[in-house]
């Protein structure tokens, strides 16, 4: 999938400038080595060129920044990076700087020999190795005496090819694709080694969550671009994969692990048009790849000018050293954790549980082992009473070591919203979490299952819709958008995103049911009952859908049948729907009020909301049931 393509610029002139054996063509941006190009981001090139341009004089860190960014507000460390950039590039030696010194106190200058080419393809200028303004003056002053004509000549043309460089830059900067967008395709593995799958996945993730703390950039969730990783089928063109994941720019690349060390290239390509803008590899030893990921979020944000806040940048750049054996079991953690069922989730649980021991202050590792135990009780075989002990005690674990992680705070909001039915604190801690991390789908998802809660139903579409955006193929975020609106009883949109859940993920057999639940409210009876049954639904659905057809024979039959079997308990919440079909408002309450007595069960957090109770609303029990959830009245 990585292309090695160089980012090339649209044609101006055909201009070259040349030094030892390196040459810049001018008119497409590009810098060759031998004649073969060399990837350099705008930024690291325009800097060498305005170094060329001037290379008669000594330029002042001050005037780089003017020339190269213009009006951009950056800090000085942007240029002394490209600076830097540039020497490792050329070849330079710590001892032995032939192409670019530094004048202590002032600037840099290009001291090289260059030999210019016009049009035509000859050699229009050859200029005299320059020494460093400072060593030049002492053995010169006769020189300058003589020339006074020459310097004000020199000063014009100076002057004239500072605009004509100015200019040159707003008109790469005016067409500059815009990218406000992003995703990062899975990294693909170059150890040869299969079982290191998980290290370049984690490092794709690790990617896509430092880019998901830009608010000013919407970042592709994992989900859905790992829904290109491991396909038999060729790749689509990579335009048609931006317009599926909705993204301006993709990010694309390889990583190899070996010998201690991590070795990583990425180019970001405009993703519309296929146009290669920027690439660059980095090697680091494993103990610093934390650092490695903000590096690189840094550089693309850079790269696509995008805003990014003194703060974000300094959580970018904030990441500790980690033991590398430690980040090794979070890492496969993570690889398991995804995978979302009771095996892999116990193996997630085990590899969190020993980057802990390796290395207690591991904040995220703490966050993520909450969750494993929180998502075992939906996912898994864990019951809430069982999973809720572990999991606070992770998640209060993280917050306390490193409050300025979005995944902890996240973890401390579940647990409120799972465990305690504190909607305030939760939503608080859920609001935080999406502060640090804007682009957080867990807190957008979770958010909006929050908001349908306590009732907020406009509120609760806008943040899935927000999820929506950020994983545009997941079939999950759109069975609960499906769920949301059918609360919000817009039932034909409702429609819309179930069927458009099942069309990305046939076996999602959750969809299939919500779908029957809206069918059977429009009612489109035998709809509901072909969709729940491919949905492998319980009885108590069905025994609903006869009470609304008015088959209450039928329906107390199923009902009678299904009291007698202890084992569905946990489908309580939909008999008492079957029984509220009925009118039966005595079973429906008495159902309901066991079930939060009991404490045990997730079903029971769209209650407000859900149309299967709405003939219950008018009951004063109403109101009290309410009150026992902590959920509004009104």
């Amino acid at each position: 999938m990585f292309r090695n393509v160089p980012a090339l610029m649209s044609e101006q002139t055909n201009r070259y400038y040349e030094f030892g054996s390196f040459s810049v063509d001018v008119g497409r941006r590009v810098l060759l080595s031998n004649g073969k190009p060399v990837p350099l981001t705008p930024k690291v090139l325009e800097t060498l060129l305005v170094m060329i341009e001037n290379r008669g004089r000594v330029l002042t860190k001050d005037e780089l920044l003017n020339l190269v960014w213009g009006d951009t507000i950056v800090e000085e460390g942007g240029l002394t990076r490209n600076v830097s950039v540039l020497r490792k590039v050329l070849g330079e030696r710590p001892d032995d700087h032939q192409y670019i010194v530094t004048v202590p106190g002032r600037g840099y200058q290009f001291v090289a020999q260059v030999h210019e080419k016009g049009n035509n393809g000859k050699k229009s200028r050859t200029d005299v190795p320059a020494a460093p303004e400072e060593e030049v003056r002492p053995r010169a002053t006769h020189l300058i005496r003589r020339s006074w004509v020459l310097s004000g000549l020199l000063t014009l043309a100076l002057g004239l090819t500072m605009y004509v460089l100015y200019i040159a830059y707003r008109r790469a900067a005016a067409t500059h694709p815009e990218i406000k967008s992003i995703a990062v395709l899975p990294l693909q593995n170059l150890s040869g080694d299969p079982t290191q799958e998980y290290f370049a996945e984690g490092m794709t993730e690790a990617l896509i969550s430092s880019l998901a703390q830009i608010r000013a950039l919407r970042v592709t969730s994992r989900t859905s671009v790992m829904s290109f990783k491991g396909t038999q089928k060729p790749l689509p063109p990579l335009p048609e994969i931006a317009r599926e994941l909705r993204v301006d720019g993709v990010v694309e690349g390889t990583v190899q692990r070996e010998n201690g060390r991590v070795k990583i290239s990425i180019q970001l390509i405009h993703g519309p048009t296929d146009t290669h803008l920027w690439a660059r590899d980095y090697e680091r030893a494993v103990t610093d790849v934390l650092q490695l990921q903000g590096e690189m979020a840094r550089a693309i944000a850079d790269e696509i000018r995008i805003q990014v806040t003194a703060d974000e940048r300094a959580r970018l750049a904030s990441a500790a050293t980690v033991n590398p054996t430690a980040h090794e079991a979070f890492l496969l953690g993570r690889y398991h954790f995804w995978k979302l069922n009771e095996e892999n989730l116990k193996l997630a649980i085990g590899h969190f549980e020993r980057a802990l021991q390796i290395e207690p202050r591991y904040a995220v590792a703490s966050a993520d082992l909450s969750l494993a135990w929180q998502y075992r009780s939906f996912f898994g075989d864990a019951t809430l009473k069982e999973s809720e002990s572990p999991a606070r005690a992770a998640a209060q674990r993280a917050l306390d070591l490193d409050d300025s992680q979005a995944a902890a705070h996240f973890a401390v909001g579940h647990v409120k919203y799972l465990y305690d039915w504190n909607w305030v604190g939760a939503e608080k801690d859920y609001r935080r979490a999406l502060e640090l991390d804007p682009n957080n789908l867990d807190a957008h998802y979770y958010y909006s299952k929050l908001l349908q809660t306590v009732g907020r139903l406009p509120e609760a579409i806008h943040e899935i819709e927000r999820a929506r955006q950020l994983d545009p193929l997941s079939s999950m975020v759109e069975s609960f958008f499906g769920q949301a609106l059918s609360n919000a009883r817009k039932y034909d949109e409702a429609v819309a995103h179930l069927e458009r859940a099942i069309e990305l993920e046939p076996r999602n057999f959750l969809a299939c049911r919500r779908l029957a639940e809206v069918y059977a409210q429009m009612g489109r009876y035998d709809d509901a009952l072909a969709f729940h049954e491919k949905g492998g639904g319980g009885g108590y659905f069905v025994a609903r859908v006869y009470a609304k057809m008015g088959k209450r024979t039928k329906a107390r039959r199923i009902l009678e049948e299904l009291s007698a079997k202890r084992s569905l308990m946990g489908s309580l919440p939909l008999g008492a729907g079957a029984y509220a079909a009925l009118g039966d408002n005595d079973e429906a309450f008495r159902l309901l009020m066991k079930q939060i007595e009991e404490h045990a069960l997730p079903g029971l957090f769209f209650i407000k909301v859900t149309p299967y109770f709405d003939s219950l609303h008018s009951d004063p029990r109403w109101r009290e049931l309410l009150r026992r959830m902590n959920l509004p009245t009104e």
